[in-house]
Protein backbone atom coordinates (compact mmCIF):
# COMPACT_ATOMS: atom_id res chain seq x y z
CA UNK A 1 0.00 0.00 0.00
CA UNK A 2 1.38 3.13 -0.74
CA UNK A 3 1.18 5.84 1.97
CA UNK A 4 3.09 9.48 2.16
CA UNK A 5 4.50 10.75 5.00
CA UNK A 6 2.14 13.09 5.82
CA UNK A 7 -0.61 10.48 5.74
CA UNK A 8 2.04 7.93 7.95
CA UNK A 9 2.25 10.97 10.11
CA UNK A 10 -1.47 11.03 10.70
CA UNK A 11 -2.15 7.42 10.86
CA UNK A 12 0.64 6.89 13.43
CA UNK A 13 -1.12 9.21 16.15
CA UNK A 14 -4.80 7.33 15.60
CA UNK A 15 -3.02 4.06 15.77
CA UNK A 16 -1.42 4.51 18.78
CA UNK A 17 -4.62 5.46 20.50
CA UNK A 18 -6.25 2.42 19.03
CA UNK A 19 -3.71 0.12 20.09
CA UNK A 20 -4.16 0.99 24.29
CA UNK A 21 -7.64 -1.07 23.87
CA UNK A 22 -8.14 -4.37 24.45
CA UNK A 23 -9.15 -6.15 21.12
CA UNK A 24 -8.99 -9.30 19.67
CA UNK A 25 -5.10 -11.03 19.59
CA UNK A 26 -5.09 -10.95 15.64
CA UNK A 27 -6.28 -7.06 15.49
CA UNK A 28 -4.20 -5.94 18.03
CA UNK A 29 -1.27 -8.06 16.58
CA UNK A 30 -1.98 -6.36 13.10
CA UNK A 31 -1.93 -3.01 14.17
CA UNK A 32 1.11 -3.10 16.46
CA UNK A 33 2.85 -4.77 13.60
CA UNK A 34 1.72 -1.70 11.04
CA UNK A 35 3.09 0.53 13.80
CA UNK A 36 6.29 -0.62 13.88
CA UNK A 37 6.25 -0.57 9.87
CA UNK A 38 5.04 3.08 9.81
CA UNK A 39 7.46 4.00 12.90
CA UNK A 40 10.47 2.93 10.49
CA UNK A 41 9.32 5.00 7.69
CA UNK A 42 9.31 7.66 9.55
CA UNK A 43 12.81 7.62 11.13
CA UNK A 44 13.63 8.21 7.46
CA UNK A 45 11.07 11.38 7.24
CA UNK A 46 12.89 12.94 10.62
CA UNK A 47 15.88 12.99 9.67
CA UNK A 48 15.51 14.65 6.62
CA UNK A 49 13.00 17.19 8.72
CA UNK A 50 16.11 17.69 10.49
CA UNK A 51 18.53 18.23 7.92
CA UNK A 52 15.53 20.76 6.61
CA UNK A 53 15.38 22.68 9.76
CA UNK A 54 19.21 22.84 10.25
CA UNK A 55 19.72 24.23 6.80
CA UNK A 56 16.58 26.79 7.34
CA UNK A 57 16.27 27.21 10.99
CA UNK A 58 17.16 30.82 12.57
CA UNK A 59 19.68 29.55 15.57
CA UNK A 60 20.94 30.17 18.74
CA UNK A 61 24.10 29.16 19.92
CA UNK A 62 23.54 26.07 16.98
CA UNK A 63 20.42 25.23 18.05
CA UNK A 64 17.13 26.27 16.31
CA UNK A 65 14.94 28.90 17.74
CA UNK A 66 11.37 28.07 18.50
CA UNK A 67 8.37 31.07 19.48
CA UNK A 68 6.28 30.90 21.79
CA UNK A 69 4.38 28.53 20.74
CA UNK A 70 7.29 25.93 20.54
CA UNK A 71 6.92 26.92 16.85
CA UNK A 72 10.99 26.79 15.05
CA UNK A 73 11.66 29.94 14.00
CA UNK A 74 12.77 30.11 10.09
CA UNK A 75 15.28 32.68 8.75
CA UNK A 76 12.93 35.23 6.81
CA UNK A 77 14.78 34.83 3.26
CA UNK A 78 14.40 30.66 3.62
CA UNK A 79 10.51 30.78 4.75
CA UNK A 80 9.42 29.80 1.14
CA UNK A 81 12.24 27.27 0.40
CA UNK A 82 11.29 25.98 4.15
CA UNK A 83 8.10 25.71 2.92
CA UNK A 84 8.46 24.22 -0.65
CA UNK A 85 10.82 21.23 0.96
CA UNK A 86 8.94 20.30 4.09
CA UNK A 87 5.79 20.15 1.24
CA UNK A 88 7.72 17.27 -1.13
CA UNK A 89 9.09 15.81 1.99
CA UNK A 90 5.65 15.20 3.01
CA UNK A 91 4.45 14.35 -0.63
CA UNK A 92 6.84 11.35 -1.03
CA UNK A 93 4.83 7.82 -1.24
CA UNK A 94 5.88 5.21 0.55
CA UNK A 95 5.31 1.41 -0.27
CA UNK A 96 3.85 -0.49 3.04
CA UNK A 97 2.93 -3.71 3.48
CA UNK A 98 0.12 -3.48 5.68
CA UNK A 99 -0.59 -6.08 7.95
CA UNK A 100 -4.30 -7.08 7.47
CA UNK A 101 -7.31 -9.24 9.48
CA UNK A 102 -10.72 -9.96 8.72
CA UNK A 103 -13.82 -7.40 10.07
CA UNK A 104 -15.17 -10.72 11.57
CA UNK A 105 -12.03 -10.45 14.05
CA UNK A 106 -13.42 -7.30 16.03
CA UNK A 107 -16.61 -9.14 16.43
CA UNK A 108 -17.72 -8.44 20.16
CA UNK A 109 -15.71 -5.40 20.59
CA UNK A 110 -17.18 -2.22 21.13
CA UNK A 111 -14.96 0.07 18.39
CA UNK A 112 -15.78 3.19 17.87
CA UNK A 113 -16.51 4.97 14.48
CA UNK A 114 -13.31 7.11 14.71
CA UNK A 115 -11.40 3.59 15.97
CA UNK A 116 -12.76 2.45 12.45
CA UNK A 117 -11.63 5.04 10.40
CA UNK A 118 -8.31 4.60 11.91
CA UNK A 119 -7.98 0.57 11.37
CA UNK A 120 -9.84 0.95 8.40
CA UNK A 121 -7.28 0.33 5.40
CA UNK A 122 -6.11 -2.95 7.26
CA UNK A 123 -9.34 -4.49 7.22
CA UNK A 124 -9.33 -7.39 4.54
CA UNK A 125 -12.44 -6.92 2.22
CA UNK A 126 -12.11 -10.75 1.19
Amino acid sequence: MKMTNQELLGNIQKLSGVAQKQLPVKVSYAISKNINKIESELKIYDKERQKLIDKYAQKADGKPLSDEKGQIVFKPECKKDWDKNIKALLDIENEIDIHKFSIDELNGFNVSPAELQAIDYMIDEK
